[in-house]
């Protein structure tokens, strides 16, 4: 195997992890964060994150950082995140804009819609590459609230479109550009109380092209030591078509 044969390889992997930790569907659950009727929400995130390659049994590890701001009020919520790494030589930038609006904030059970846009990029100087991929995402679901328990379960269902452009040498095939249908199914449980939050997500991806489907398990826990500054801890478990991703995200929490 050539040296830029092995860069390319390893270009699918790191999208593919990347993808996973910074998935769009994860931003808005950061609505976990405990807040008044509007707030300001930032968050500078570091953590590590494992990725294993399901065909060789090989893995790989790295650190991530992150930076989160979000508005939130009890009917809408808009959120973006900017991320940097550098793995296996290869510069990695990212930015993700998401929105969620809700229907009665004092409803048992209410509709929801959502949406984000993802667009991510890869640098690669060794083998000459670069890979931009950009993906738009629409959720629609219902939002059941329990206040006895203070307790909300949101399940939806989503559609996305992936698109990755790949700039390479001619001898390696030259520039390419590929485009995926992805189907969402999912239920998120949020967990609300005092200066305390919680929500777990799972949901199911379908590659409508591959005709392949992945799990996806994710959890959020945040502290408020006060009304305005806490402690939020990120924990997920991804699945894709042939690597399988684990990563742990922890910040303080700053409300404004």
């Amino acid at each position: 195997m050539t040296l830029n044969t092995r860069h390319f390889r390893k270009t699918i992997v790191l999208f593919l992890f990347i993808q996973a930790i910074w998935n769009p569907v994860w931003a808005e659950d950061v609505a976990a964060v405990p807040h008044p009727a509007s707030a300001w929400i930032v968050s500078p995130l570091i953590g590590w994150a494992q990725n294993e390659d399901l065909k060789t049994g090989a893995a790989d590890s790295s650190p991530e950082y992150g930076f989160f701001a979000m508005y939130a009020t009890p009917r809408f919520i808009v959120n973006n995140t900017m991320f940097f790494t550098d793995v296996n030589n290869s510069e990695v930038w990212g930015n993700i804009s998401s929105f969620g609006l809700y229907g009665d904030p004092k409803a048992r059970l209410t509709w929801y819609l959502g949406g984000s846009y993802v667009w991510h990029q890869i640098n690669i100087e060794a083998a000459q590459m670069k890979m931009t991929i950009t993906e738009p995402l629409g959720k629609i679901g219902v939002v059941w609230r329990i206040p006895s328990k203070h307790l909300s379960i949101n399940p939806y269902i989503g559609y996305a479109q992936e698109t990755v452009r790949t700039e390479k040498p001619a001898f390696m095939g030259g520039n390419s550009r590929n485009r995926s249908d992805i189907a969402v199914y999912g239920v998120s449980a949020y967990w609300h109380w005092r200066m305390f939050g919680a929500d777990a997500k799972y949901y199911l991806s379908q590659d409508m092209d591959h005709d392949t489907f992945n799990h996806h398990f994710r959890v959020w826990g945040t502290a408020m030591f006060s009304p305005k500054v806490g402690v939020i801890a990120r924990f997920e478990y991804e699945e894709q078509n042939t690597t399988k991703d684990t990563s742990l995200l922890v910040g303080p929490v700053f409300v404004f």
